[in-house]
């Protein structure tokens, strides 16, 4: 992890880097522009120096001033940006960053193209926006193949993108298996509950049939009952009217014909 901390880094173009490119274009401009132009260059070309030497002393927001006054002279300047993109990057204002890196692609050279994709892609890690500094990468090593830097940056993005792919899909694949359980032990609760319920109806329809049972035979009972009395009712209502008809007889046997008593006749 050491080495990939030293090479994903804000990669700055050192001062005589940035003098020979301001130099080389000094002197193309010798030939085309006007002499109040040509002094323009060189109050430029101080600056920038000024803003490299306050950068290599990680004096920052001081670089920055220099950069900017710079910039007031040249403000399509892509080493402008490209130094200003540094010191963004080395303040960890990475979205600066890569607006400044952008800007800076309008550059000539290759190289310093090369460069300011590199750093686009540094910048885009520390977002990380991983799939994107891989794209970064492929374009600094498009413009510069030889770009060690590069390769080892885009090689170690690589493998992390892979491992936080496989990491996810383990995650998933977890998630997905505790889910599973989670409805297994759902589906295992249910079917227990149903059981119970089935095995409770059988004893329940049990206890109604016994307590029919014992209601049918107590009105058998009752019904019984009420057959004996009305029977017993029934044979004394026949020994009253035997003993009635009995009475009856005995009545008329003493009223049948025989000496018959006639008034005295006085």
């Amino acid at each position: 992890m050491i080495a990939a901390h030293n090479a994903l880094v804000g990669r700055g173009v050192s001062s005589e880097e940035f003098v020979k490119k301001i130099k080389i274009s000094s002197w193309i401009l010798l030939l085309t522009i006007l002499c109040g132009q040509l002094s323009y260059a060189q109050s430029g070309r101080k600056k920038i120096v000024d803003g490299n030497k306050l950068y290599g002393e990680e004096r920052y927001d001081e670089a920055m001033n220099k950069y900017r006054d710079a910039q007031v002279h040249a403000p399509e300047s892509p080493i402008i940006k490209f130094n200003m993109g540094n010191v963004n990057y080395k303040k960890q204002k990475y979205e600066e960053s890569i607006k400044e890196f952008e800007g800076s692609l309008g550059a000539d050279e290759a190289l310093a193209q090369s460069q300011a994709y590199y750093n686009i892609g540094n910048s885009l890690y520390r977002l990380g926006k991983l799939p994107e500094s891989i794209l970064a990468y492929q374009e600094a090593l498009k413009l510069n193949p030889d770009d060690q830097d590069a390769k080892y940056n885009l090689e170690f993005v690589r493998r992390q993108l892979k491992d936080q792919s496989e990491k996810q899909q383990n995650q998933n694949e977890q998630q997905q298996n505790q889910q599973q359980q989670q409805q297994q032990q759902q589906n295992q609760e249910q079917q227990d509950q149903q059981g119970d319920e089935q095995e409770q109806a059988p004893q329940e329809s049990q206890e109604e049939s016994e307590q029919q049972e014992q209601q049918q035979q107590q009105q058998q009972q009752e019904m019984q009952t009420a057959e004996e009395m009305s029977k017993e009712d029934a044979e004394r209502i026949l020994q009253a009217m035997k003993e009635d008809e009995e009475n009856m007889k005995n009545a008329r046997k003493q009223r049948a014909p025989g000496n018959v008593r006639v008034l005295k006749d006085w």
